[in-house]
């Protein structure tokens, strides 16, 4: 099973491109998807819970970059969180470590190599990425990773940020994309690629105090 995330709006958006994709993906019984919240602890919390009732073969994190303007396959995920701006409950981190004493980075361990011949096979522009940021999408990376790391599993794991969607032909070009990027991580024809849009749901985690 693989699980897949995205996170809620942010910043005063109404919507975030990464749920929208994941809300619109076809429906699969090998593919658990959790929108998590823009919440630095919550978002982690409900992650590392989700990877060890689940235990899933492999975590994707969706998640939106706000100034690119390309897929981005991030590589690392980095034990520091900073950034001016607050996450969805107000909190504000300036450069502390996620989690003091661990590894300054992980890499990722998605077949990101695999993902991109796909990516390119059918023309998706996209990039490699050294840098998630300092926000809530690299805090859940590197928690999820770090956890993966502490119990000693095989989980593969990794993050992909999307860019703000201009338009119903970049949707579906994201669309296709994204279900690319689980199809790579899969066995052999376990998850359908869209060629259009879907009404199936997914499921909304609630932040857990």
């Amino acid at each position: 099973m693989i699980l897949v995330t995205a996170f809620t709006p942010f910043g005063g958006a109404e919507t975030n491109p990464s749920a929208d994709l994941l809300r619109a993906l076809p429906d699969d019984p090998n593919v658990t998807r959790v929108i998590l919240p823009v919440e630095y602890e919550a978002a982690s919390r409900e992650i590392v819970r989700l990877i060890r009732e689940l235990r899933p073969t492999a975590v994707i994190c969706f998640g939106l970059a706000a100034r690119s303007d390309t897929l981005r396959l991030e590589r690392v995920a980095r034990n520091r969180a900073e950034s001016p701006a607050p996450d969805n409950v107000g909190t504000i981190r300036e450069g502390q470590p996620i989690k003091p004493g661990a590894p300054e980075l992980y890499p990722a361990t998605l077949p990101l190599d695999a993902i991109s011949a796909a990516l390119t096979e059918r023309g998706i522009p996209h990039t490699f990425s050294d840098d998630a940021g300092g926000y809530v999408c690299n805090h859940t990376f590197y928690c999820a990773r770090h956890e993966i790391e502490e119990s000693g599993n095989d989980t593969l794991c990794g993050f992909i940020h999307v860019p703000p969607i201009q338009g119903p032909e970049q949707f579906a070009s994201l669309l296709e994309a994204a279900a690319l990027c689980i199809a790579a991580t899969s066995p052999p024809s376990s998850v359908p690629v869209p060629t259009g849009s879907s009404d199936t749901t997914c499921v909304l985690a609630s932040p857990r105090k």
